[in-house]
């Protein structure tokens, strides 16, 4: 667990989404976030772990509520796109759901991420930007 805080985009799996984002062709970005998102609701079924995959999902709800509401990102390790006026991220409601199932999923699990996410509050900040 590479986590140097509880924010959204404060670990080692969630830096690396960032940039995987960044790197990514701006029609593709959605497709990872929703596959990041998937992967922590169905966590044997995907490439990862769960220990891999609530990050990166915890990472991609946060760019779904930039993207969508325009909740802030104050962090340094977030994908650099969702300052830009260009490439956005167009987010459709179904991929609203998903990251709020995603959060939920979570937050059941008795996983450290879940503990640390959750002591900090940012699986419920996260879920009430999603769902303002």
């Amino acid at each position: 667990m590479g986590a140097w805080d509880a924010g959204p985009f404060d670990n080692d799996d969630a830096a690396d989404f960032s940039s995987e984002l960044d790197d990514a062709d701006p029609n593709q970005r959605v497709v990872l976030v929703r596959a990041a998102l998937q992967a922590a609701l169905d966590p044997d079924e995907g490439d990862s772990d769960e220990d891999e995959a609530q990050p990166k999902a915890v990472a991609a709800a946060a760019v779904v509520a930039a993207a969508r509401f325009g909740a802030p990102v104050d962090s340094g390790y977030a994908p650099k796109f969702l300052g830009a006026e260009e490439d956005g991220l167009s987010v459709a409601d179904d991929l609203v759901e998903l990251a709020v199932a995603a959060l939920d999923r979570i937050a059941d699990s008795d996983t450290e991420w879940a503990e640390l996410f959750g002591e900090a509050g940012t699986l419920d900040t996260l879920r009430d930007a999603l769902t303002a």
